[in-house]
């Protein structure tokens, strides 16, 4: 239709007003096709989910039983995050944990004894009935949230069938450098070397084995379930397949070098309010241990050892990118305002030393939000630490 282009005699048969009206004409025509076509910047999550090419065969021969989550304007309150380690995951959990106690909602806690963290299910399970408590009486469970490996049968297990599966991971060279700082691991800074971190990615096949469970082997790909087998043999169509899975199962797994960015797309597919996804950061460290140094060659050394964690990064950071872009333009404004908002609570919630605090942080109406007010105790969870937020989730459901 727009693709009819004024022949070169026009000119000498009509005159040239004549053509200059025809080719005005078509480029009206063409600004209301697209403007009927093109996002409205009402309703943004209708093109939200980005869908890989020619998987869906695919995922049938596999063998992968694919549940979906449809989208529609009602807020969501059942919600399964997986909490990857050392990927901003402890602020996120902040944020679920302070709308499930505004809200009611059952939170699924771990069943432990005193020898082990509260807020951990498992390091290296996935959620079974023996390491979380049943869910109260006449409830059922509503948010989970803590550390525990993805297994999308149990989570469906002990999930609602409506529950919105979020993740997130961040890049994979960052990640190893934030774990070794954190836990420290032996096996690479225990290496008698004053480079024992490029002494260990010279061949790390020599203190860690492939199929290891260990923290510095593709650590995020393990606690988003992937096969064993794929850690052994790094077979592509495997690894892109259970990619394929993961993609269709979870409908965002947030970038933490696009954390507002992902902040937004959640508000978005959730349906919350703007003041349910303000955060302070947490559990951030700015000085590196000692042993920690690198030379010149490390980060493409451990591009060849954390195949996985690559791949896994790799594929979502471009679907975020996309879900992003299909957003529409007031994407962009309204991430604007939040970063606005969210530094003015910050500032609120963590006053500079020698400023006197106010009694309330009061945010007036804007297009993305109704006026509302955060208090000395809205700050309070902000910043409470996730051990102490745990434990008074479990003493309000259980008593204990």
């Amino acid at each position: 239709m727009f693709g009819i282009r004024p022949r070169i005699g026009c000119f000498r048969r009509r005159g040239i007003l004549a053509c200059l009206l025809i080719i005005i004409m078509m480029s009206v025509l063409q600004v209301r096709y697209y403007s009927m076509t093109g996002s409205q910047g009402e309703s943004h999550w209708q093109n939200f989910i980005w869908q890989p090419p020619d998987v869906y065969n695919e995922r049938k021969r596999s063998g992968y039983e694919i549940v979906h989550t449809g989208n529609n304007n009602e807020v969501k309150h059942h919600i399964a995050f997986l909490k990857v380690h050392k990927a901003a995951s402890s602020t996120v959990q902040n944020i679920f944990l302070r709308y499930a106690m505004h809200k009611d909602l059952v939170v699924v806690v771990p069943h432990v004894n005193k020898l082990f963290y509260p807020n951990i299910i498992s390091t290296g399970k996935t959620v079974t009935p023996n390491n979380i408590l049943p869910p109260p009486e006449n409830k059922s469970y509503e948010v989970l949230c803590c550390h525990v490996l993805y297994d999308r049968t149990a989570f469906e297990g002990i999930m609602p069938s409506d529950t919105v599966y979020i993740g997130i991971i961040r890049e994979p060279f960052g990640h190893f450098v934030s774990i070794l700082n954190y836990f420290r691991p032996r096996e690479v800074l225990d290496i008698n070397d004053t480079l024992a971190v490029s002494k260990y990615l010279q061949e790390p096949l020599l203190y860690t084995k492939p199929n290891s469970k260990s923290y510095v082997n593709s650590r995020m790909a393990r606690e988003f379930g992937f096969p064993p087998d794929l850690y052994i043999t790094h077979n592509e169509s495997g690894i892109e397949l259970y990619l394929d899975k993961l993609e269709y199962e979870f409908q965002l797994v947030m970038i933490v070098e696009l954390f507002d960015e992902s902040m937004i797309l959640m508000r978005r597919l959730l349906n919350w309010k703007l003041r349910d996804v303000l955060y302070v950061k947490k559990n951030v460290k700015h000085n590196l241990f000692e042993k920690i140094k690198f030379t010149a060659g490390d980060v493409e050394r451990y591009k060849k050892w954390a195949v996985l964690d690559y791949a896994l990064y790799d594929r979502f950071y471009q679907r975020l990118q996309n879900q992003i872009q299909m957003q529409g333009p007031d994407f962009y404004e309204e991430l604007l305002h939040f970063k606005r908002v969210r530094r003015d609570m910050d500032f609120f919630c963590n006053p500079m030393p020698g400023v006197k605090p106010s009694a309330a942080y009061h945010c007036p109406a804007s297009k993305w939000n109704q006026p509302f007010i955060i208090t000395t105790e809205d700050c309070h969870y902000m910043n409470i630490g996730e051990t102490a937020f745990i434990k008074e989730i479990r003493m309000k459901q259980y008593g204990i």
